[in-house]
Order: C-alpha cells, then sequence, then structure tokens
C-alpha cells in the first residue's frame, strides 16, 4: 500500500481485545526510523488507499503522522 510517508506492508488481520485490526508495517519510509515497526489500523475490509485508515485502538493519529507533515513539508522538488 501507497502512502506519501511510504510503502505500507499488510502483515495480516488479527483480533487484539476483541478488536479485529490490520496489523501493518513499513517497508520503506521517508524516514528510515520507520521502518519495520508495526503499526496498527482499524479493520476497514472496504479500504483501498492507506488514507482510508484510522488508528487502532482509539488512538487518535498513527505514530509517524506528525513526522510525515513535517518531511513532505520540507522536502524539496527533484523537478524544479
Amino acid at each position: 500500500m501507497s502512502d506519501h510517508a511510504g510503502k505500507i506492508q499488510v502483515l495480516g488481520v488479527q483480533e487484539i481485545k476483541r478488536e479485529k485490526i490490520f496489523k501493518l508495517r513499513f517497508i520503506q519510509g521517508r524516514n528510515p526510523k520507520w521502518i519495520d515497526i508495526p503499526f496498527f489500523a482499524e479493520y476497514a475490509p472496504k479500504a483501498t488507499w492507506f488514507n482510508q485508515h484510522k488508528p487502532a485502538f482509539g488512538e487518535e493519529k498513527f505514530f509517524f503522522e506528525d513526522d510525515r507533515y513535517k518531511l513532505i513539508d520540507t522536502k524539496p522538488f527533484l523537478f524544479e
């Protein structure tokens, strides 16, 4: 799955505390420190893009979101 933050792999569907969730991880990210850190999204079987997912367990945002917007806003365009 692609996102502005990087390439995200769906590791599978799990049930934790009676909540069905997607287990995800970055396989490529704007910040290399994000790679291989598992994170969780609410189960949304009809979602086709990452921006259609919400963080699991009532979290307001995914762990990388604050940094994602900083990195996107400061990256120079390659083809200026």
